[in-house]
């Protein structure tokens, strides 16, 4: 019988899953332009012009990259 682990286990399996898809759809993670202005990848928010200055080619928000990370356990 499935406890509260098993089931937040497969949630996570499930989350991470749908986040290598969207990756995959997406290659680079290059970030999206509207109207002039750096859109995250995943989110569509605006990427902050010092973020795009310290990490040039940046395609993630702060948010974006930190869930990715917490997600993968890494890059």
């Amino acid at each position: 019988m499935a406890d509260c682990c098993d089931d937040a286990q497969a949630r996570e399996a499930q989350f991470l899953v749908q986040a290598l898809a969207r990756a995959h759809a997406r290659p680079g993670q290059a970030a999206e332009y509207v109207d002039g202005v750096a859109c995250c990848a995943e989110c569509g928010e605006a990427i902050p012009e010092a973020r795009r200055k310290a990490l040039p080619g940046v395609g993630l928000c702060v948010g974006c990259a930190e869930e990715l990370i917490r997600i993968t356990g890494g890059w």
